[in-house]
């Protein structure tokens, strides 16, 4: 006789960039397998693989993960986690004034996705030249961990947030260049010009939260959490 199946409960979030409602369920034992052996790998392509694959699962596929944002995606896989392990987080951090070593539990069910500080996608680097700019997303991610070990970090970066390159004849659209040229073309940039893309980035949507702690010098600390990573010890 075969053994019973045990049912999954059921829940619902929304998506932060489309606000479409999506049914999700918690992540079973052969999808935590899948995030440990990814953690255990220790790089950005086996988690991103990881992540893809657990959100596919847990959302019956309904999603189109490739139209999705990583700040949407993170989002998703923070609320899968939360229902499957527990709507807590217990972390570690370096207090950036004293550097000591800060133990604190957070609730996983007051993070939410920020929002954007952008008004505009488009930054002019000349008189002449500038740039198109976009959220990256899952296919951006792939490639910059696919490229990690061929590409400096700065390259890995602006390449996923860079659409295109225009002039006052034409666009060039990133997507329709060699990475030689693409190289070629953010070895080019200036300090001044890269702290402007840095700039634009940091304005993105993004996981975020602030908290507030006491260090052993008794003294209150802020400490902004950003990322998946942040949030989990």
């Amino acid at each position: 006789m075969a053994l019973p199946t045990v049912e999954s409960p059921k829940y619902f979030l929304t998506i932060p960039s489309t606000n479409e409602a999506v049914e999700f369920r918690p992540f079973l034992v052969k999808e935590e397998k899948v995030l440990m052996i990814a953690q255990e790998a220790g790089t950005n392509q086996s988690m991103i693989s990881a992540m893809k694959d657990v959100i596919n699962s847990c959302t019956f596929g309904g999603l189109d993960l490739y139209s999705l944002v990583m700040s949407d995606l993170e989002y998703i896989l923070l609320q899968i986690r939360s229902k499957s392990v527990g709507e807590t987080s217990d972390i570690k951090f370096q207090c950036d004034e004293c550097d000591e070593i800060i133990d604190m539990t957070i609730d996983l069910s007051e993070i939410e996705v920020s929002e954007g500080k952008n008004k505009e996608n488009k930054i002019q680097l000349t008189d002449d030249i500038g740039i198109t700019l976009k959220s990256p997303g899952l296919k951006e991610a792939e490639v910059a961990a696919r490229s990690s070990k061929k590409a400096n970090s700065i390259i890995q970066s602006l390449m996923t947030v860079i659409e295109s390159v225009y002039d006052a004849e034409a666009v060039y659209p990133f997507a329709d260049a060699s990475p030689k040229e693409i190289e070629n073309f953010i070895d080019s940039l200036s300090s001044k010009q890269v702290v402007k893309i840095k700039e634009w980035v940091d304005g993105l949507p993004s996981l975020k939260k602030e908290i507030k702690f006491k260090c052993s010098q008794g003294k209150e600390r802020t400490k902004i959490l950003s990322g998946l990573d942040d949030f989990f010890g």
